[in-house]
Order: structure tokens, then C-alpha cells, then sequence
């Protein structure tokens, strides 16, 4: 029987929590004092308009409201952070075994610019085969599995509720794995998950029974 493993990036395979600390305590040292505050204020406000995170745009609009030297460096900053050095431990040797398995491809929501970008720079996107953003991915599950098929389909995330809504949508062909990872760890979800992991290294030992 083929196996497809879609797997999501953040706070699946890349620590995003520890990355947008790092990423805060950057901002604070390339603003003024306080303009951090309404950075990080206009990111929720584009992230509840889109409902998905928009880094790019965020800098957009607060360059719009602070031009100068100051907010022309946030996007560079951006462009060059160090995702890789946030992976979680074991990841990629994870995603290495699954290969062996089967089809490997990376599953995000995002923005169409900058989340690619942050998966390429993570060093995930050479280690699968595809890699899939969109701003709400399980809207778009008829995409991914016309454009990967399989007898079944093995998702891994750390959003429960991603993971209903999508066994919601495929039933039996579809096996949920939640990694337990980041501020989401705790969040409850109906149906529930089929498996759950508390870190993504404990994929590879299970991964040849899913």
C-alpha cells in the first residue's frame, strides 16, 4: 500500500516559538524604544485580517506609519534570519527515514513570499519532496492529494484542530499524527488525533505502522 507523510513546519519541525523570540528580541534592538510595540501590534491585527501570519506585510504597513532607516532594515532581517538553527532536534533525520517509506512533503499555511522562503532557508525544502503553503491548507486537500496520491495519507501537525477538520474531510484514508510542540500542545480537538507524539523525533519509530 502507498503512503504519503505530510508534515507541517511550524512548531512541527521548526521551533517557531523560539524563532519569533529571537526575532522580537531582534526588533528590539533595530527600533527605537517602543515602536516594537506597535510592530508586534500591527502583526495580530494582519494576522486577524488574514487569518495566517504575513511577516512581509507587517513590515509594510509599519513602514507606512515609521518610514525611515529604522524600518528598512526589519525586512532584510527577515530575509536573513537563521531558521535552521531553530529546527527541532532529530527533524531531519526524521524526515530522512520517512523518505524510505514513502513520499515526504511539507504542509503550511502562510503567505504565498515569505513562508516558502523560511522553509527553503530551514533547511526542510531540500529534505522532502514537495513543499505546500497555502493560507489555509486544509481548504485545499483535494489539491494535495491530486497532485500526491496514495492509498493513504499520514498527517503530522501540531494544531489538533487542523488535524479534525481534515479527517472530517478524508475519513479512513487519512491517519492524524499530532505532535504535542509549541503553544498549541494542549489545544483539544474532536475527532481526535489517531496518534500523538510529544516530539517529532518519536515519529521515526512509529512512522512503519502508520
Amino acid at each position: 500500500m502507498t503512503v504519503v507523510f505530510l508534515l507541517d513546519a511550524d512548531n512541527t519541525l521548526l521551533d517557531n516559538d523560539a524563532a519569533k523570540d529571537a526575532i522580537e528580541e531582534r526588533i528590539r534592538a533595530l527600533l527605537p524604544a517602543g515602536e516594537d510595540v506597535r510592530f508586534w501590534e500591527l502583526y495580530e491585527a494582519i494576522r486577524a485580517e488574514k487569518d495566517y501570519v504575513d511577516l512581509p506585510a507587517t513590515v509594510a504597513r509599519f513602514a507606512g506609519e515609521h518610514p525611515g532607516r529604522a524600518a528598512l532594515t526589519l525586512l532584510p532581517m527577515l530575509e536573513a534570519f537563521p531558521y535552521a538553527d531553530h529546527l527541532y532536534p532529530g527533524a531531519l533525520a526524521v524526515l530522512a527515514g520517512l523518505r524510505r517509506l514513502g513520499p515526504v512533503a511539507i504542509l503550511s499555511d502562510g503567505d504565498p513570499v515569505f513562508q516558502p522562503s523560511k522553509i527553503e532557508r530551514s533547511g526542510l525544502g531540500a529534505a522532502v519532496d514537495e513543499v505546500f503553503v497555502y493560507a489555509h491548507k486544509d481548504r485545499m486537500l483535494d489539491d494535495v492529494l491530486t497532485r500526491l496520491p496514495a492509498a493513504r495519507h499520514v498527517f503530522v501537525d501540531d494544531r489538533a484542530v487542523i488535524l479534525a477538520r481534515i479527517k472530517e474531510r478524508l475519513g479512513a484514508g487519512a491517519v492524524t499524527v499530532q505532535v504535542r510542540q509549541g503553544h498549541f500542545a494542549a489545544e483539544p480537538a474532536l475527532p481526535p488525533p489517531d496518534r500523538v507524539i510529544a516530539r517529532i523525533m518519536d515519529l521515526g519509530p512509529l512512522a512503519p505502522s502508520l
